[in-house]
């Protein structure tokens, strides 16, 4: 961890020279990628505090404009040697974050954040196989085993009220999931092919524009005003934007988008743990078993037993 460490603090502190020096090994990428998504784990508890007071695409123009503005001070003389390919990969990152944080935050907003964060945790399992197809290569048995796996948990997930009941809020989590699996996919690809630290600069400062765009075609923007409603906003910006999204394309370069998949499940885990002691929802044993399922699913892909190791 002390190498991780040594990591965020080149990312952090001297990126104009040197952060690319630093070999990212596959461990130590994984590693920073587990606290990149722990990081952003966090923010469901946030978003859901913030949206009694702030409208969806508002929360995320406010969130990610002051990400912008933080991220372009410490980076500011990379930003000069911008080549127009790098910018369109940006912009379409950015594109592809920003639906995947709006259909997030919508989901939010109409159910709790222990569900929001199970099925969006889904992609999980699509993205080995949408890799997959996309390689042409039929995914090794203990990736479709875990993929059936966490399945089985987002299925218990919608159904641990006793019904199988797939309302609104549902709809926009599985929507979310597979948008979600598409932007570790494309991040994979893409941050392999330029500075991946430009490139998460670039990926936040162009979610911010549309949420911007967006909060002004549908909304009515203003700032927020209470204490307690900036405190959290401060941290979505800072700790969940600037670190957990912007460092994303840096830790995932050193490994796979089937490896970066399996990351996902410490999202459900934190949410649900913090939605149920903080937020005071409610997980009955059929979720509990779903979240245990997806977890499962988790450890499956990571360390298979021996029956599970040749492919089909």
């Amino acid at each position: 961890m002390q190498k991780v460490a040594t990591c965020v603090k080149l990312f952090l502190f001297k990126s104009e020279s040197d952060s690319q020096e630093v070999l990212m090994t596959q461990k130590r990428s994984e590693q920073l990628l587990a606290l990149v998504i722990f990081a952003r784990a966090t923010s469901f508890l946030m978003v859901k505090h913030c949206l009694a007071a702030l409208e969806v695409f508002n929360l995320l123009a406010v969130r990610f404009a002051i990400a912008t503005v933080l991220l372009l001070i410490l980076f500011r003389k990379r930003m000069r040697a911008i080549t127009r390919a790098t910018f369109g990969r940006g912009a379409l990152l950015g594109l592809i974050f920003f639906a995947v944080m709006a259909g997030e935050t919508v989901a939010l907003s109409k159910t709790s954040s222990s569900t929001t964060a199970l099925v969006e945790s889904s992609a999980i399992m699509l993205i080995p196989l949408l890799t997959g197809l996309w390689r042409r290569q039929w995914p090794a048995r203990a990736g479709l085993t875990a993929a059936a796996g966490a399945f089985a948990g987002v299925a218990c997930t919608i159904g641990q009220s006793g019904r199988f009941v797939i309302n609104s809020g549902i709809v926009w989590c599985l929507g979310t999931a597979v948008i979600y699996a598409l932007s570790v996919i494309f991040t994979d690809v893409l941050s392999k092919q330029d500075d991946a630290i430009t490139l998460g600069v670039l990926q936040v400062a162009f979610m911010a524009l549309f949420s911007i765009l967006a909060t002004f075609a549908f909304e009515t923007p203003r700032l927020p005003e209470a204490l307690d409603v900036w405190a959290p906003v401060l941290y979505l910006a800072v700790v969940c934007s600037v670190f957990g999204f912007a460092i994303q394309p840096y830790a995932q370069s050193g490994t796979t988008s089937e490896r970066a998949s399996l990351y996902l499940a410490i999202t459900p885990a934190t949410a649900t743990i913090l939605g149920v002691l903080i937020l005071r929802e409610t997980l009955t044993w059929i979720g509990a078993v779903g979240c245990g399922l997806i977890l499962l699913s988790f450890f499956l892909a990571d360390k298979p037993p021996r029956f599970l190791r040749e492919a089909p």
